[in-house]
């Protein structure tokens, strides 16, 4: 490979490297403060799991429970035995990560003693069939 050819590859990758950083930056943002308001005024705490689950739903979420480390509103990563982890509906057809809302409700007693929104990659793929009303 000559000289020139070389720059132009060195070229690509540092421009190539710049975007994904400037992509990942774009990644790390909050929620609209009016969302965050939004889903604490829908979601109380002492809510059970089931009605917590169906409430975000209706704000365009799906949620799954699980258990161990989350990321709190600052980003600093927690454990609990059991939380709702639930994550904003893509409005499109997506195979690559989105910026999405995501809401983690820590359960005590299969109820909402914790509300954490934060606003962060998402990469589950949507696929067309994925998006259709059921």
């Amino acid at each position: 490979m000559n000289q020139p050819a070389v720059s132009t590859v060195r070229a690509a990758l540092a421009a190539g490297v710049l975007s994904l950083l400037a992509a990942c930056s774009l990644l790390s943002q909050t929620p609209d403060p009016d969302r965050r308001t939004a889903i604490r005024k829908r979601v109380d705490y002492g809510l059970t799991s089931t009605e917590a689950d169906s409430r975000l739903s209706g704000l365009g979420f799906a949620c799954s429970r699980r258990s161990g480390e989350y990321l709190d509103e600052s980003g600093k990563s927690r454990e609990a035995d059991q939380f709702l982890y639930c994550t904003e509906r893509p409005g499109v057809v997506s195979f690559a990560c989105q910026n999405r809302d995501q809401v983690t409700l820590v359960l005590r007693d299969d109820k909402v003693s914790g509300i954490e929104v934060r606003r962060g990659p998402s990469c589950e793929q949507t696929s067309p069939e994925a998006l259709k009303i059921k």
